[in-house]
């Protein structure tokens, strides 16, 4: 006898801290219930490879499908959707899946020829391009707002990915609420991150990445490089704090979204945890993370010179929430954080209320008023 198709309720409980993340990106509870209903139910541990390897396995069967109804598709936006649905399955099936380098790597291509497939080029072109950094090419997606003038250069928010999440998912929707405020969007794939991770590690010194970044716009006559923000999602928020800290002058404003100036002892993190970071530095002994963890720690001390705005949950157990209220004391009025009391790392309950906020903020540092 066939039952009805549902998320099984113990597969429920052990992933329920991800589920606002993958229902606010393009995906739907459908899609839930279609790519975990064949989950083991005694399957539950969320710290273990096996845990991960039934989920890439369900979430890729589910991207199979939508790219399958795609190409048989007879008219594009039907295409242009299930290609977005399907660069989304491909996401969630490696996002936190590190048992297979090569496996996690073409998955993320797939995301990223589905994203552009996906695309209309006819109402937002991507503007894509490439620039280098210390041998590694770094990706690029460009994106300008509505009507634009070609004598008024336009204010632009660099967005940086965190360890886990990729371009075309979840920054190009951040993105995409700064192109409606008027802004150009910068998005990219710097050293290990979105089509980078797994093939370069993500250095120390961040912002040197980006300082390369702000050479490029500030030769773009389309670009206002006096009126340059920054964003970045989870450890792109620490690269925010940094970018901050020692690039503070090129920035009119930085939003840190749940990092912060230190990280949680390597040897106190979940499993997974250690596993994503690990992946991201491409460094595969254990010991030497906790001194890679003293080197990322953040001198705070000197202030910095833009406005820094911090969206942080009180509970987040990668990056201390008194990490944010030591930002408060040394940056002082530099810096103004938000700080929700029942939320953890990237306060994933909240994504709808601070998304907008953030692009409110940003409006109004990145105001031609504001330009000196």
């Amino acid at each position: 006898m066939n039952m009805p198709l549902s998320v099984p309720e113990e597969i429920y409980l052990a992933c329920r801290y991800f589920l606002p993340r993958i229902l606010f990106w393009q995906s739907e509870w459908g899609d839930l219930a279609i790519a975990l209903s064949d989950f083991p139910k005694d399957c539950t541990d969320v710290s273990t490879p096996e845990f991960w390897e039934h989920w890439r396995s369900g979430w890729s069967k589910l991207g199979d499908r939508y790219v399958a109804q795609a190409e048989t598709c007879s008219y594009k936006m039907g295409q242009r959707h299930l290609f977005r649905s399907a660069a989304s399955c491909y996401h969630w099936a490696e996002f936190m899946y590190f048992s297979d380098s090569a496996q996690k790597s073409a998955l993320r291509q797939r995301v990223k020829d589905c994203f552009l497939k996906s695309w209309d080029e006819n109402v937002r072109p991507l503007n894509p391009g490439k620039i280098e950094w210390n041998g590694v090419v770094i990706p690029y997606y460009l994106l300008l707002p509505d009507n634009v003038d070609p004598h008024q250069p336009l204010p632009c928010v660099i967005l940086s990915n965190g360890l886990d999440s990729v371009t075309e998912v979840e920054v190009i929707t951040f993105a995409e609420h700064f192109v409606d405020r008027g802004f150009a969007a910068f998005l990219f794939d710097g050293p290990g991150q979105g089509i980078n991770l797994g093939r370069s590690p993500i250095p120390v010194n961040f912002e040197e990445v980006v300082a390369s970044i702000v050479d490029t716009l500030s030769a773009d006559a389309r670009i206002d490089e006096n009126r340059l923000g920054f964003f970045g999602v989870s450890f792109g928020g620490y690269i925010a704090l940094r970018v901050a800290k020692h690039l503070g002058n090129k920035f009119k404003a930085v939003v840190n979204l749940s990092g912060g100036p230190y990280i949680t002892p390597f040897d106190k993190m979940k499993r997974r945890l250690k596993e994503d970071f690990q992946y991201a530095f491409m460094e595969p002994e254990k010991t030497a993370m906790p001194d890679l963890f003293d080197r990322l720690t953040l001198d705070l001390s000197g202030g910095c010179e833009t406005n820094v705005l911090s969206i942080h949950g009180e509970l987040d157990d990668i990056f201390p929430v008194r990490g944010i209220q030591d930002l408060d004391r040394k940056w002082g009025d530099r810096h103004r954080a938000i700080v929700y009391e029942q939320e953890v790392h990237v306060c994933l309950n909240q994504i709808n209320q601070y998304i907008v906020a953030i692009a409110d903020w940003m409006g109004s540092q990145l105001a031609p008023e504001n330009t000196v």
